[in-house]
């Protein structure tokens, strides 16, 4: 059932006897004869007009596709329940609910029983669900990111490797670690699997850090996740990752724990 309170249409509006149904990007209108069903509730708010400078094109390539996860901007904004196309609006409403959860998780979570990915898909929903109409689901896209040394495209068939990712965290999340060395040698490789993967289709890098993180809490280490920075060199070491060379994200993951160590 859509939810009233995410829906991505604006109004309808009755000309000639005929409905038109408007959609609301930057506080601005569209107008779509068909809007995709899975965006529209049974109660559309209705109005008598509507002023023509606040009126644009649609922004969003791939509006009438049956699959959600198409619907972009050029610039490579996904279609979102804020009903904007400014990326960094869009991403400190993600840092706003990454940190609800990370809230959430310190009063309800159990971090002494293991878990798998089924519980990561429950995290990614309760972040995303106010953001992304297809948050909690798997990416049915491909998709790519970045450019030059940074580039790279993550196809749809990356993610028949869910099954493996799962026994790996159900395994990770299982084992009590007496030293860094032993955890971040795990944790860089979860945290490559889990990004060359890319199981959805926006928030990968944050998933990434609640589960580095949790992992950390259950062995008593310190928190590091939110500290992965680009700055660090943080997405050659991925790539790296990807390649099954783990060793620099090893160092990272080991250099920030000890930072955080020495300054306690």
């Amino acid at each position: 059932m859509t939810k009233t309170k995410y829906l991505l249409y604006a109004f309808k509006c009755k000309q000639n006897k005929l409905y038109s149904y408007w959609y609301k990007t930057d506080n601005k209108y569209f107008k779509e004869k068909r809007p995709p069903k899975s965006i529209l509730g049974k109660n559309i708010d209705e109005v008598d007009a509507i002023d023509d400078e606040n009126i644009i094109l649609n922004p969003w390539n791939e509006w009438n596709s049956n699959n959600i996860q198409k619907i972009i901007t050029d610039s490579g904004v996904c279609i979102n329940y804020l009903k904007s196309t400014d990326n960094d609006f869009i991403q400190k409403q993600e840092d706003l609910k990454l940190l609800e959860l990370y809230s959430n998780l310190v009063d309800n979570f159990d971090i002494s029983k293991s878990f798998g990915f089924n519980t990561v898909k429950k995290w990614h929903k309760e972040i995303f669900s106010s953001i992304y109409p297809f948050a909690g689901e798997l990416r049915s896209v491909d998709m790519s990111k970045g450019n030059g040394s940074e580039a790279w495209i993550w196809r749809v068939d990356f993610l028949n490797g869910i099954p493996e990712l799962n026994e790996l965290i159900k395994e990770v999340t299982k084992k009590r670690y007496k030293d860094i060395n032993a955890i971040t040698q795990d944790l860089s490789k979860l945290i490559s699997d889990f990004l060359f993967i890319h199981p959805f289709r926006e928030g990968n890098g944050r998933i990434s850090r609640v589960l580095c993180d949790i992992i950390l809490a259950k062995n008593g280490s310190p928190m590091i996740g939110l500290k992965l920075k680009k700055e660090d060199n943080y997405i050659q070491r991925v790539h790296s990752g990807y390649e099954c060379n783990y060793e620099p994200m090893k160092e990272l993951l080991k250099m920030k724990i000890e930072e955080e160590i020495m300054s306690e």
